[in-house]
């Protein structure tokens, strides 16, 4: 297949009036298009080639069950009311709790109807008193930090590790329309490779259109390791990642662990010996390690843990990195390890970090991280964000709370291509480069920072095949 288009971007560049020839699912050249010649083989795109983005952070199974049940982020507390009164019941997803009082959470908790709702941050779910009757749910053998009270009552909102209590309420709905949809979802926005951390959707997933690096659940180790399942284990359509671990919670949930629990205490949802075990038992058997770590203790511990097992891997990641203590700024620049942020995070957490974080420096603080690191890679945590890498790059770009810790656009654009594929274990894409897949896709225009939020996608090619037009 030859394809002729306005221009191809490699090593930074635009270059003027080239196009690609792939053989076999791999690029084999990248030619002027005078060189490509007319032949029935060739295609004439009007658009510019850049390598199909690289989505290092979502949750495949949570956008698919927005898709199938009911999605509540734009409902207001009336329309949630309004919404199950017509149900026995009802299960609804990312929904903002921030923006619904402890006493809207107490009428739905006291009502007559089977209540399951999720919050966008997936760190607080609420189930109403008639599901959890229903369901022999006992919450006061359950740690009050983990829960949320209004005057000493109980209103329906379990935290984190607490979630474990009633996740299996969720009713979890995927078929191949569905499935299909979540992959409109990622082509639509230029992605073909997604790194996938909800596990019980992996055997959904070896066969898509999207190719998958899924991550490993944290029980999930022990049989893993019997399998002989290491980290980057499969083939182009899908691989095994890193072991998903949670040391705290969210900024949204105020769940995240902070160093001297300011400005809330926050939950630590592993000891950093338990954490440290786990860490050195994956890597001995090939398996390296994900730690989701949001405030600046578990940042911490993250990083101490990574630096005393940095002889082992130096490819374990932290996820998200969002509040940086100031005394850990050697610390992370000399740990070997993987940092993996969210920009969009940024963005939509501006009125979070005024209520809860002003003044905090080292906050979603991208350049100070790529400064320390030489590299990051980045991703959205969809559904609990927009997976669109314009917005993501737009946020990184043009830094929403801290100007100063924005970055150039070739840098953000890296970190959701060429950095995304080496650091998401699938080194073979994420360039428009000799022998790399022939994952790509055509822009109506060139990348600036003037045109993030204007520029589109005009198709999206995996393995050299077309899979997605506008």
């Amino acid at each position: 297949m030859k394809i002729k288009a306005k221009g191809v971007y490699l090593d930074g560049r635009i270059l003027k009036d080239y196009g690609l020839y792939v053989i076999g699912n791999y690029i084999k050249e990248i030619l002027p298009n005078s060189e490509i010649g007319n032949d029935p083989d060739t295609t004439s795109l009007d658009g510019f080639v850049y390598p199909a983005f690289i989505e290092s952070h979502a949750h495949i199974g949570e956008i698919a069950n927005t898709l199938g049940h009911i999605n509540g982020e734009n409902m207001s507390f009336e329309d949630i009311v309004l919404t199950v009164s017509g149900r026995d019941v009802s299960f609804i997803f990312n929904v903002n709790f921030n923006k619904l009082t402890k006493e809207q959470f107490k009428y739905l908790f006291t009502l007559n109807k089977k209540i399951y709702m999720q919050s966008k941050d997936e760190h607080s779910t609420f189930v109403s008193k008639k599901f959890l009757k229903s369901a022999s749910i006992n919450y006061e053998l359950i740690d009050k930090d983990s829960l949320e009270f209004l005057n000493d009552e109980f209103i329906g909102i379990f935290k984190d590790s607490a979630i474990n209590h009633v996740k299996h309420l969720k009713e979890i709905k995927i078929d191949d329309h569905i499935l299909s949809q979540v992959e409109e979802y990622f082509l639509s926005r230029g992605i073909v490779t997604v790194t996938n951390f909800d596990f019980y959707m992996k055997d959904y997933l070896k066969d898509r259109i999207i190719r998958v690096v899924q991550g490993i659940q944290k029980e999930y180790l022990d049989e893993a390791i019997k399998e002989g399942i290491k980290t980057g284990l499969g083939d182009n359509n899908f691989i095994y990642g890193p072991l998903k671990i949670f040391l705290d919670g969210s900024l949204g949930s105020q769940t995240a662990k902070m160093l001297n629990d300011f400005p809330f205490k926050g939950l630590l949802l592993m000891e950093e010996l338990e954490f440290e075990e786990i860490v050195k038992r994956a890597n001995e058997n090939g398996i390296f390690v994900a730690v989701h770590a949001i405030g600046s203790e578990a940042v911490h511990i993250a990083l101490r843990v990574f630096s005393k097992y940095k002889n082992l891997t130096c490819m374990n990641r932290i996820e998200h990195l969002q509040f940086i203590d100031p005394n850990d700024l050697f610390l992370l620049k000399e740990t070997p390890f993987i940092p993996s942020m969210q920009p969009i995070h940024a963005k939509g957490d501006v009125e979070l970090y005024k209520k809860y974080m002003e003044g905090f420096h080292y906050a979603y603080a991208f350049n100070t991280v790529l400064n320390a690191k030489g590299f990051l890679i980045f991703g959205s945590d969809a559904p609990v964000e927009d997976a669109s890498i314009f917005e993501g790059i737009n946020a990184s770009v043009k830094h929403p709370i801290i100007e100063s810790e924005s970055i150039p656009h070739n840098k953000a654009l890296k970190a959701y291509t060429e950095w995304g594929g080496a650091y998401n274990y699938v080194p073979n894409r994420g360039s428009i480069s000799k022998g790399k897949l022939a994952d790509f896709v055509i822009l109506k225009n060139e990348i600036s920072e003037d045109n993030l939020l204007t520029n589109e996608i005009v198709a999206v090619f995996r393995g050299g095949d077309i899979v997605w037009t506008k």
